[in-house]
């Protein structure tokens, strides 16, 4: 889920995430706000890791610097503030000094900056996601995670503008997008499998599973912007939306089925059967789940 305003309540933005699932918080990334936003560490496994500048606000001074906070559980005490001044005397010379001014105030303690790093991993678009160095599952959340989810999220917004929180695949481990449910069925009929192999559920032959999970996992290894699903999360076909290049991709959880590709007028097409998409050429690409489906596929989205 994008986010694009600094947060104060971060459960309302995992509505999406299972309770089992893991996650992570992140951004896409091009080389240009890289080199702007962030700085780059080598560490001792010779990888690159990344932190926001300091100069993107106060959400990244507390990251490497820390901050003192007042604790109006004590009593206050008395400080000296430096204030420097000019005097010109009777004769016309200048004088100048630092004089110190009591005030009280509530005593400060010290938080420890937090010290979140971010590293890169790449994607088969060509296109670069930037991962906080924290894995979180849903389930188990204590307020200390949920402040610090927080805390990284509005750090990527002071930074760039926006954040995104992705669950990670349970076989890859690669961040990848919530789906969103539309509320129709996507050229029905099917039987949705990706789920029943997602969770195990013994109802097609493990080689089936496997050529399954593949296939979505490579369409999301493309990194859509969007992924939705029919209001049965057992039929009809997922779609991934691209923006980069313009193209929304619908895919059978069926294997034996065909890959539709449309350019255009997305939700109106999800309603049509494949019989009515086939006899009008309706779509910009038919391809079929063969051995030379994948070349297919990297030839529209790389």
């Amino acid at each position: 889920m994008k986010i694009l305003n600094k947060i104060r309540n971060p459960e309302k933005y995992l509505v999406d995430i299972t309770d089992k699932q893991k996650f992570v918080i992140g951004i896409q990334v091009s080389s240009n706000t890289l080199k702007k936003k962030f700085d780059a560490f080598e560490t001792k496994q010779e990888n690159k890791v990344y932190s926001p500048q300091t100069v993107n606000g106060i959400y990244a001074k507390r990251n490497i610097l820390g901050e003192y906070i007042p604790d109006k559980t004590r009593p206050k005490e008395i400080c000296y503030k430096a204030l420097q001044w000019e005097l010109r005397d009777w004769g016309g010379n200048w004088h100048e000094g630092v004089s110190y001014v009591p005030y009280k105030r509530y005593p400060r303690n010290f938080i420890e900056p937090k010290n979140v790093k971010f590293t890169l991993k790449s994607l088969a678009n060509g296109g670069n996601i930037l991962i906080a160095n924290y894995i979180f599952k849903k389930q188990g959340l204590d307020k200390n995670n949920l402040d610090l989810i927080k805390f990284i999220v509005n750090l990527l917004i002071e930074a760039v503008g926006n954040a995104e929180i992705f669950p990670l695949d349970s076989t890859t481990e690669m961040p990848v997008r919530v789906i969103e449910t539309v509320n129709w069925q996507i050229l029905p009929k099917g039987e949705r499998i990706y789920d029943f192999v997602k969770h195990g559920i013994n109802h097609v032959s493990k080689s089936e599973k496997i050529m399954i999970q593949k296939r979505v996992q490579l369409l999301e290894s493309y990194f859509p912007d969007k992924i939705y699903k029919g209001v049965d999360s057992y039929t009809g076909y997922l779609v991934f939306y691209y923006k980069n290049k313009g193209l929304y991709v619908f895919d059978s959880i069926m294997y034996g089925q065909a890959t539709y590709v449309f350019d255009k007028d997305w939700e109106k097409v999800s309603k049509l059967t494949k019989k009515q998409i086939i006899d009008n050429n309706i779509a910009k690409a038919r391809l079929i789940h063969n051995n030379s489906w994948k070349s297919e596929v990297a030839k529209l989205l790389k």
